[in-house]
């Protein structure tokens, strides 16, 4: 009689679980074009592990410290385009030398709910078009959240810079 009940509560929290982790899902990232038009920052949620994406950090054979935290994120549509966000320390060799360096921080995990209208992630890029979408933030401060950086309830948000090789030749 109790391992039935332990069965059946078991059955109930997983079932609870499962609805609940369903629904946050669907529910993070709900964004709109439009509100992406009017914001002037946005953040893209990297997840190595759906298909089509990628993290490669740079080789760094000469030791330069340019490429010391030099990282690639891409999502790959076809194999010869591709959309690149590039992570590193200092936007160029004239910030490095300045001392500039791009904006990195931490941030609690609050931060995205209360952003996930401007948080886009994969599934937004291949809803809304990847032309569109890289057209659309091309001149936006643009910063990408790695899911394999999220510790605990603390967040690294990257400032990062978007490239796109060889992409969208008609």
């Amino acid at each position: 009689m109790v391992e039935t009940h332990h069965k059946t509560v078991f059955k109930i929290k997983l079932t609870f679980m499962l609805l609940i982790t369903f629904l946050l899902k669907s529910n993070l990232y709900c964004q709109s074009l439009d509100r992406i038009k009017e914001v002037d920052t946005v953040y893209v949620f990297f997840d190595k592990s759906i298909t089509n994406t990628h993290k490669e950090y740079q080789a760094n054979p000469q030791k330069s410290i340019f490429y010391e935290n030099y990282i690639t994120y891409s999502f790959n549509i076809i194999k010869r385009n591709a959309i690149f966000f590039l992570s590193n320390t200092y936007k160029n060799t004239d910030n490095m030398r300045e001392g500039i360096k791009n904006d990195e921080r931490i941030e609690k995990k609050i931060f995205l709910k209360k952003n996930k209208d401007i948080i886009l992630d994969y599934d937004f890029f291949e809803r809304n078009g990847f032309k569109s979408t890289f057209n659309l933030l091309y001149k936006k401060t643009i910063y990408v959240i790695d899911k394999d950086e999220i510790k605990g309830k603390k967040i690294k948000v990257k400032q990062v810079d978007m490239a796109c090789f060889d992409c969208f030749e008609e």
